[in-house]
């Protein structure tokens, strides 16, 4: 599309897709001061989950703070909408911890949609966005048109469309239709002229399971799980007052418990008996998933030998029934699932809601990225969320707020946003898309960071609070919030080195622990190093915690705990800020640099990595490589300075 027109509204920034990447990205640039319009095929299904009604887990609930740290929603939201919580890892020691909560579907959708329409400077807006209005020479992005007849100025637009573009959903190898998501259509004229554009396009595909009415489900052959809610809240947005000293829990929807069951040998009978008719395994389906994620095919076929597996039963939330079969996610025909689903315990009578599917759709390899997440070849335009190769919707989010803030920020001449891998998981996780790419759906570990000690859920907000408070994006609230936070954890360390506590103080805590008790006095940071020695009760013997917020304590805690760990990540991660701040033009000609090697040029050419730590990790580029390139792009800048 060349052709100059009048649009309805003119804004700063269009998003495209309503889900968890396209909401954080509007408000991220609506807090920037860009005028901001989302558009999504249906307003009632903004922030849709569409798969897992839950938020967090390993290295994702580390994510979702960060987010949230950024002034994103989803922590937000996810409080509003919490029915059960648990943190993970507990047996690894809280440096590793990580927080998950399942949502009330229905509330986490409404307060998402709250969230929006109380942020100034953004409009939703429903339509299917049909086309891109570029430029006469299509290296401008002007606006978008939707399929409805309306059109939109725009001087960038983030597309955050999920698996919308060509989706094509499958249940068994006989029943396939187009859908981006089921009972809502897929997006074919935006994927086409994403193509037509020259950038390159793959397939993935992912899955979902069965639900269930939770009203034909014997309970008592079933393991409860209860949820273990303390006083946790994702979001630090929640003003730190007495109720939250008093240990109340209000903000949270009443909890609701999951259950466990098994599939065991008579399902996998049936999934053995019937593995030809699925969509994946017959033939229908050639993309590639989520290999953390698999389907409960994938299970019997590669673990064979394995005597069950384990289902949760997860609760929608409060207003329905409907349960949600953690486990089985199939593209079996619908008369197979249910037979799977009655040969599990508790499950015999249950009756099936809607069927598990899987589902095609495509993406665009993100080495066409920079790490801005701006395509390289169409200045304006951002990619974020499954369309980048992702799966999840932390994933999404994180790069959601990414795209949204540098959408905004080029649009002021300011310098992009790119979070270190020393400073996030945001960080780790947008770097490996845009420097090595993806041969299947991306899910974020702990393992693949380098700075997991350091890089925490309960740190977030002292990491990413200073990149928020550089960029202005903070209300004076929130300011005065953070401030506060923060202030709490640098008091009850600096308490935990001037305090000390009696031995008769430290007796019951010790003894517990099973820790030999105190000779004489010693100062609080002292004994809190004993491992199963906890800050928060050392100050309640001596009457300073309710001085403090139990997030700070939490913090605190880790720091005296695992300092000397903790020195040396920091120390490397200054290294890899060193390497970082040592930039590469983009332009550089690698081709002429005969001192790489062949491979490393090519690399280098494709990728153009934008400091040396990028370059660094890009797979077939050496350490002598590295050394060389420094020394060529030193000599390049001193020939420059004497012209």
């Amino acid at each position: 599309m060349t052709r100059p027109q009048n649009f309805e509204t003119n804004f700063d920034v269009v998003v495209i897709g309503a889900g968890h990447a396209g909401t954080e990205a509007a408000v991220a640039a609506a807090r920037l001061g860009a005028r901001v319009g989302l558009i999504t095929s249906a307003l009632e299904t903004i922030g849709q989950m569409s798969c897992n009604p839950a938020i967090g887990g390993v290295a994702k609930g580390t994510v979702v703070r960060e987010v949230d740290a950024l002034g994103g929603i989803m922590a937000r939201a996810t409080d509003l909408a919490m029915i059960q919580f648990r943190m993970l890892n507990r047996s690894k020691g809280p440096a590793v911890w990580a927080p998950r909560a399942q949502c009330d579907r229905g509330l986490y959708r409404r307060a998402v949609r709250s969230l929006l329409e109380t942020q100034a400077n953004l409009q939703t807006v429903q339509g299917t966005v049909a086309r891109l209005v570029l430029s006469t020479d299509e290296r401008r992005v002007l606006g978008v048109d939707t399929l409805e007849g309306r059109s939109f100025g725009a001087k960038s637009v983030v597309i955050t469309t999920g698996t919308f573009l060509r989706g094509r959903i499958h249940i068994g190898t006989e029943t396939r239709m187009s859908g981006g998501r089921a009972g809502e259509t897929a997006t074919t004229h935006l994927a086409e002229q994403l193509e037509q554009a020259g950038l390159t396009v793959a397939r993935f595909k992912t899955g979902t399971p069965p639900r269930i009415d939770g009203r034909s489900v014997d309970y008592s052959a079933l393991e409860i799980q209860q949820s273990e809610i303390e006083q946790f809240d994702y979001s630090w947005s929640h003003f730190w007052s007495e109720k939250r000293r008093t240990g109340s829990t209000t903000r949270h929807p009443a909890q609701l418990p999951c259950w466990i069951t098994y599939l065991d040998a008579e399902g996998k009978r049936i999934i053995k008996e019937n593995i030809g008719k699925s969509a994946m395994y017959g033939g229908a389906i050639s993309s590639r998933g989520p290999r953390y994620c698999p389907s409960v095919e994938d299970k019997i076929v590669k673990f064979p030998d394995a005597e069950r597996h384990q289902l949760f039963l997860e609760p929608e939330g409060h207003e329905t029934s409907e349960l949600y079969v953690n486990g089985l996610s199939t593209s079996l025909p619908a008369e197979v699932q249910l037979e799977i689903l009655r040969s599990v315990r508790g499950l015999n009578q249950v009756r099936m809601n809607r069927a598990g599917y899987a589902i095609e759709y495509d993406y665009y390899p993100p080495t066409q990225l920079d790490p801005s997440l701006q395509v390289k070849a169409i200045p304006g335009l951002f990619f974020a969320g499954q369309i980048n190769g992702t799966t999840g919707y932390e994933e999404a989010a994180g790069q959601g707020v990414v795209a949204g803030m540098n959408a905004a920020l080029s649009l002021q001449r300011k310098q992009p946003v790119v979070l270190g891998r020393e400073t996030s998981y945001i960080g780790v996780l947008i770097d490996d898309l845009v420097t090595r790419g993806v041969d299947e759906p991306y899910r974020l570990f702990t393992s693949r960071s380098e700075f997991r000690l350091t890089v925490r859920q309960d740190n977030a907000l002292r990491r990413l609070g200073p990149t928020g408070m550089q960029l202005g994006i903070y209300s004076e609230r929130e300011e005065a919030t953070i401030e506060t936070r923060l202030e709490h954890e640098d008091s009850a360390l600096r308490l935990a080195g001037a305090t000390s506590i009696r031995p008769d103080q430290a007796a019951p805590i010790l003894s517990v622990a099973g820790s030999a008790p105190l000779s004489h006095s010693a100062r609080i940071a002292e004994v809190a190093k004993r491992q199963d020695i906890p800050l928060d009760k050392l100050f309640q013997a001596v009457g300073l915690a309710a001085d403090f917020s139990a997030e700070a304590l939490v913090t605190a805690d880790l720091e005296i705990k695992y300092a000397g760990y903790f020195e040396r990540e920091r120390a490397q991660a200054e290294r890899m800020r060193r390497m970082g701040a040592f930039s590469l033009d983009p332009d550089l000609e690698y081709s002429d640099m005969r001192s790489l090697s062949f491979e490393a040029r090519q690399k280098l050419s494709s990728l153009r990595p934008r400091s040396l730590a990028q370059a660094s990790r890009i797979p077939g580029v050496s350490p002598s490589d590295l050394q060389n390139l420094v020394i060529e792009v030193e000599r390049r800048r001193r020939l420059a300075a004497t012209q």
